[in-house]
């Protein structure tokens, strides 16, 4: 006889941009979470309303008995040491990729939840990529060697159209559409691709912005690109630009001493110097990879991931290399 269903775990939002209004509208259809309360600005009670999230105060969602997980939904926001957040005892905490730019901010993250007794996870919506999963069973293959070149390119558009005109406060909502931000996150969720397809130390990272927007900041102009040099001797690249009337988005091209992948195809290299493709199929089942499913699994046992922080904290390590390397138009050294 099957066990009964657990009841969903109760999730107080901790903002309420586009990321919040997604897991609102996700968990109204079931799932293992339920958003019960939100902590924001007035502005948004009409679009969380119809679903029966309350509005409440940071101090009181923390304090909230009916709360199980505190969602950050952006990650410039994050109050590491900001109290009350900092403070609570009684929540598990999930936040978005990337949830801080500073390496010794996501390591004093991750033991702080250890002092709490809770746990600190990442919500990583594009692990489900069926591209990325086909990507991830090539790189595992044992067949195609040692995986020595990879890319992954991203051009779209995502300016305002010409004379469009911000408002004087821009609320939430704008603010986690600014193109600086996405082209950010864009980068940060390729990142964490990168560090599953090759499980190997990077040893130094390259990055080069957007000339024209004359500042070396990660979120100025449009456009990032990485070059990622790993231990192994492996070479990746990856290239977000947000200003292209061009669409491109190649996925992750894999090249490795006896085949690759590409474009939902393995390549295979033989003896005779001859090269054969095939489709990928993978076997893993929808809920395998189901993000939501994935995070709930974890805070029910209550067992920390140390891997997943480890690689939590590399993506935060490459970002923050990134940012030393776009300052001094060199390539940063990891430690």
């Amino acid at each position: 006889m099957a066990g009964a269903a657990l009841p969903p775990l109760r999730v107080g939002l901790v903002g309420c941009g586009r990321v919040g209004l997604h897991l609102i509208e996700r968990s109204a259809v079931g799932g293992p979470f339920q958003v019960v309360a939100a902590s924001e600005k007035l502005d948004v009670i009409r679009q969380i309303a119809p679903f029966g999230v309350r509005l409440m105060s940071l101090s009181e969602l923390v304090q909230s008995a009916d709360i199980d997980v505190l969602w950050v939904t952006s990650f410039w926001e994050f109050p590491f040491k900001r109290s009350p957040l900092a403070a609570t005892h009684g929540q598990h905490l999930i936040v978005e990729t990337p949830f801080t730019l500073g390496l010794q901010a996501a390591e004093q993250a991750f033991a702080d939840a250890v002092g709490r007794g809770r746990l600190l996870l990442i919500h990583h919506p594009r692990r489900a990529d069926p591209e990325f999963r086909q990507a991830l069973a090539v790189s595992r293959d044992e067949r195609i060697g040692a995986i020595r070149a990879m890319k992954f390119v991203l051009w779209s558009y995502g300016r305002p159209p010409r004379g469009a005109t911000r408002c004087t406060e821009p609320s939430v909502w704008d603010e986690y559409a600014e193109p600086g931000a996405t082209k950010v996150r864009f980068v940060a969720h390729a990142l964490d691709q990168l560090v599953l397809l090759i499980p190997n130390r990077p040893m130094s990272v390259l990055a080069v912005g957007d000339t024209s927007a004359g500042a070396a900041d990660l979120f100025a102009g449009d456009s990032l690109g990485l070059r990622i040099v790993f231990e192994s001797g492996c070479q990746a690249e990856i290239d977000v630009r947000l200003d292209s009337p061009t669409p491109f988005q190649s996925g992750w091209m894999l090249t490795g001493e006896h085949g690759g992948y590409a474009n939902g195809r393995q390549y295979t290299l033989t003896d005779e110097g001859e090269v054969f493709d095939s489709p990928v199929t993978t076997m893993e089942k929808p809920e395998d990879t189901d993000q939501f499913e994935w995070l709930a699994r974890q805070i029910r046992s209550g067992v920390r991931d140390v891997g997943e922080e480890e690689r939590a904290c590399l993506v935060v390590a490459l970002l923050e290399a990134a940012q030393r390397s776009l300052v001094t138009s060199q390539p940063v050294t990891l430690k």
